[in-house]
C-alpha cells in the first residue's frame, strides 16, 4: 500500500508536467500526391518553455526529403501562412518572419527582408491549431 502511494506521488506531478508539451504535426500535401508535401512540426519537450520548437519538412519522394529547424514558435501559436510562388516553390509566413521553401531539391531559407510583393503569390492555406489544439492544415478559400 506504501508502494502504490508513493508511485501515484511520483506518477501524478510527472504527467501534470507532460500535459503541457506540444508535439504536433500537419502537411500540406501537393498534387494529391502523399509523395510531395510540406510539413510543419511543433515540438515542447518542456511544459514551463514558453516556446515551441518548429521545424519545416519539404518532401518530393523519391528524390529527397529534408528536414529544417526554423525559429520558435510559442505554445499560443501564431498561424504559418503558405503560398505557391512557382512550380515547386513556395513561401510561409508567420507573423513578420518569411521562409523561402524549394520542393525541387527540398529547401528551405529564411528571407532576411521580406518579400518585395505581398503577398507574394496565391494562397494555399494555413497551418494553424484547431479547436481543440491541434496543428492542421486550412485550406484558402476559393
Amino acid at each position: 500500500a506504501i508502494m502504490k502511494r508513493l508511485l501515484c506521488a511520483l506518477f501524478v506531478p510527472c504527467a501534470l508536467l507532460l500535459a503541457g508539451c506540444e508535439n504536433n504535426a500537419a502537411s500540406y500535401v501537393i498534387d494529391n500526391s502523399k509523395d510531395h508535401s510540406i510539413s510543419l512540426l511543433r515540438e515542447q519537450n518542456i511544459a514551463w518553455v514558453g516556446s515551441v520548437e518548429q521545424r519545416f519538412v519539404v518532401s518530393r519522394f523519391p528524390e529527397c526529403q529534408r528536414r529544417y529547424t526554423v525559429d520558435a514558435g510559442t505554445t499560443a501559436m501564431e498561424k504559418v501562412s503558405l503560398y505557391e510562388v512557382g512550380p515547386m516553390l513556395y513561401a510561409a509566413q508567420q507573423g513578420k518572419v518569411w521562409y523561402a521553401l524549394g520542393t525541387e531539391a527540398c529547401q528551405v531559407q529564411k528571407f532576411k527582408e521580406p518579400p518585395p510583393v505581398i503577398p507574394p503569390g496565391r494562397l494555399l492555406g494555413s497551418f494553424e491549431k484547431n479547436e481543440d489544439g491541434q496543428l492542421v492544415f486550412n485550406p484558402a478559400k476559393p
